[in-house]
């Protein structure tokens, strides 16, 4: 048989064995009592506190928003980075049917990909934090403390 057939088989394979997965977590999540409230990414956590928990002065709220728009730049970079190095992925996956040195030199990318995205994240809190006062701040941190403790998923 062609190497076309083999490709398209591991593709298919893969497919399935996501799409099984993903099924797997949704269901799983619906069988699981729901914590009250329901989680938040850290940045998500971080913008809902600032504008409706926090009453900012027109400074700060100007401050802010510039913080969020460069950050959102950032972010949306990095989305796009880590889309690429799931393509790479996938691409090497077909191609070796293995984790060989393509699909390696993918998945360094996707984690550095990832980790910087990380990085931008926190760093990102922290500005946004250094522009609160020390009441303000004590709020946000309980907030980010939950955000990242509260599970994986």
């Amino acid at each position: 048989m062609n190497s076309a057939f083999w490709r398209n088989l591991l593709i298919t394979i893969v497919l399935a064995g996501l799409a099984a997965f993903v099924g797997a977590r949704l269901g799983a999540g619906h069988l699981q009592p729901q914590p009250a409230r329901s989680r938040l990414l850290l940045r998500e956590t971080v913008y809902e506190m600032v504008h409706q928990n926090l009453t900012l002065t027109p400074e700060q709220q100007r401050r802010i928003d510039q913080i969020e728009d460069r950050y959102a730049h950032q972010r949306n970079s990095l989305r796009a980075q880590i889309g690429s190095a799931n393509a790479e992925l996938g691409e090497a996956l077909a191609n070796e049917m293995a984790l060989g040195t393509a699909a390696q030199r993918a998945l360094e990318h996707l984690q550095s990909s990832m980790g910087e995205l990380q990085k931008q994240t926190i760093l990102y809190v922290l500005e946004v934090r250094a522009v609160l006062t020390p009441q303000q701040q004590q709020v946000l941190d309980q907030k980010v403390f939950e955000s990242l403790t509260i599970g994986p998923f």
